[in-house]
């Protein structure tokens, strides 16, 4: 190697990620679009689990208050059975009173 050319090199650093990224090889490239999608794929699956525990928390909150609230069970089961679409702990206590009933 020329020291000449080392010299103009060092006189010219790339000092942007984008020119860094297209002088760089196609293999390269291609690992930094694969991270670039892989980082984008974790954060979108982090933000939705996050949306979802947060839903869980307050279902499971609200639940609890009605549950906590003094009403029979029995009453607490027939309008919690009316709702087609329970979760969380509505839908454990729903299957439970009906397996009691069952017994």
């Amino acid at each position: 190697m020329n020291p000449a050319d080392v010299a103009a090199a060092a006189a010219t650093p790339e000092t942007s990620i984008f020119e860094m990224f297209w002088s760089a090889h196609i293999v390269v490239k291609a690992v930094m679009l694969g991270l670039l999608l892989a980082s984008l794929w974790c954060w979108t699956i982090i933000f939705d689990k996050t949306r979802l525990f947060r839903k869980f928390k307050n279902e499971m909150e609200n639940f609890e208050q009605i549950f906590w609230s003094g009403q029979s069970l029995e009453e607490l089961y027939t309008s919690l059975s009316a709702q087609p679409n329970n979760s969380g702990a509505a839908a454990l206590f729903v299957a439970a009173m009906r397996e009691w009933k069952r017994s």
